[in-house]
């Protein structure tokens, strides 16, 4: 089994912004509320969720959990960490 390097993981968290992979990749459902971008939670669905674009990572205010772009794959696609990670890479490489 391949192991992935921890720059790869790094560049796949970080080169897909997350507002679009949730937005037009994943299809989450999502609204603007008094201006700020909000999406489904996959966990509790609710829509008491943030992003912040500096870092890249989304948060649910309202099951306090924290995710990123691979996180997000997993639970949206319902996969484990092995193909989150093959669908960002391929992701990533039709893109490029």
């Amino acid at each position: 089994m391949k192991k992935f390097s921890s720059n790869e993981l790094f560049e796949l968290r970080n080169a897909i912004p997350v507002e679009s992979l949730i937005q037009n990749i994943l299809r989450v459902p999502c609204k603007t509320s008094e201006g700020i971008f909000r999406f489904l939670c996959p966990i509790c669905n609710e829509f008491q969720t943030g992003i912040n674009p500096n870092v890249n990572l989304v948060r649910c205010f309202r099951c306090e959990r924290n995710f990123n772009a691979i996180d997000l794959v997993m639970e949206n696609q319902g996969c484990g960490f092995r193909e989150s990670v093959v669908f960002l890479k391929q992701l990533l490489g039709d893109m490029q």
